[in-house]
């Protein structure tokens, strides 16, 4: 019977050796601190786990006060394998004379059957995600379409990235390679983009963007309207490939101008397939009324404000005998620390009659005289207009 135990025994002691028979330790000391005992220890496991370690030695030579030469010795190691970080464990020692000590250990069949268990979950999404991509193509949906080829790049990335840790654990055969349509994909995507087309329309309401393609109209294909590297609004074409931007959003920085309808999908797509895009010139409409500015400011001020005041579609003329808008211009300014920029806030009264608008915007320039111009082109111009664009004034 007690020999018995003693065979089970031994029996059972097997699976137990077998499983650490892959197991890498490795014990590391410092004096600097346990972190850095830590470091080395696992630089030392990841030299016995892969061989795309470097390793060099340096002299340095440094000088006291006293003109004494002393020569050191400093060891660099430049660990290339990450697999370390997920799966080793770490184990402090006693601290001993002094020194901090460290034990690495990683199994590695454990560490190499994660890795095996994520790879394949990365498979089946990039099979997924193909059929996935080829309907929207279909459907002629480009905005997804461009958002989930940067999603499978990254997951093809991935999938490389751990085929590289699986190396440094164990041979890697060829069944393991990923297949992959990435770039078949790619090049149908930029294909089709290349045939996209906009065309824009200005109404007295809106912007209206057409986007059509070899098919014809393109449904929810994203475009933004940008100005002056701002982008001022967003939207998404209809059934009928139209995107409607209302006037007040393309007119809300500046009364006249231009803004460039842009693609709003990946960047690389865009480009890459020579997308392109459009510019659309607008102004203001001018109103039936006509006024006489009367300015307090200096004349590169007034000037500026009754340019303005005429590209936001307010009548603006010097004959005598109209009615008179009475502006009012005070600015407080601050120059940055370095004295290279000065930011000023204006305070600037409009007043017609009963009727009185007050706006303080903020401007910055290299001087004052250019920090005060770039304030008054802050100016709501919508606000002025349901202000003073009114049928009470003369004509």
């Amino acid at each position: 019977m007690k020999m018995m135990r003693f065979v089970l025994g031994a029996l059972a002691l097997v699976p137990a050796l077998a499983l650490a028979a892959n197991v890498v330790t490795y014990t590391a000391t410092s004096k600097v601190s346990q972190k850095d005992a830590d470091k080395k220890a696992l630089e030392g496991a990841a030299m016995q786990i892969s061989t795309n370690v470097k390793a060099s030695v340096e002299t340095i030579k440094t000088e006291d006060a006293e003109g004494n030469v002393q020569s050191t010795f400093e060891s660099k190691k430049s660990v290339t394998s990450n697999v370390l970080l997920k799966g080793a464990k770490i184990k402090a020692g006693p601290k001993k004379n002094g020194l901090f000590q460290s034990t690495v250990s990683v199994d590695l069949d454990q560490l190499a059957s994660k890795i095996l268990v994520d790879m394949e979950k990365m498979r089946s999404d990039v099979k997924k995600n193909d059929s996935i991509i080829r309907r929207d193509m279909r459907n002629g949906h480009y905005y997804r379409v461009s958002g989930e080829l940067v999603d499978l790049k990254k997951t093809v990335d991935r999938y490389d990235e751990h085929l590289e840790n699986l190396s440094c654990l164990q041979k890697v055969s060829n069944d393991l390679l990923l297949e992959t349509t990435l770039a078949e994909l790619g090049k149908f995507l930029r294909s089709a983009l290349a045939s996209v087309k906009m065309d824009a329309v200005v109404t007295d309401e809106s912007l209206i963007v057409t986007v059509s393609d070899y098919v014809g109209p393109v449904e929810n294909f994203p475009i933004v309207l940008s100005q002056d590297n701002k982008d001022l609004a967003t939207r998404k074409t209809d059934k009928n490939g139209k995107a409607v931007f209302p006037m007040a959003d393309v007119k809300k920085n500046k009364p006249s101008g231009s803004v460039t309808a842009i693609a709003d999908i990946n960047f690389e797509f865009a480009q890459q397939s020579g997308l392109v895009k459009k510019e659309v010139a607008y102004q203001s409409e001018k109103t039936g009324c006509v006024y006489k500015l009367v300015c307090d400011g200096n004349v590169v001020e007034c000037g500026a404000l009754q340019g303005f005041l005429a590209d936001a579609g307010l009548g603006i003329s010097n004959t005598e005998g109209l009615p008179e808008i009475n502006a009012t211009l005070n600015f407080s300014d601050k120059p940055n620390t370095a004295r290279t920029l000065i930011t000023s806030r204006a305070t600037i009264v409009l007043k017609y009659g009963n009727t009185e608008l007050v706006e303080q915007p903020q401007g910055v320039g290299k001087d004052e005289e250019s920090a005060h111009i770039k304030a008054i082109t802050k100016l709501s111009a919508n606000k002025i207009l349901d202000a003073f664009a009114g049928n009470s004034c003369v004509k």
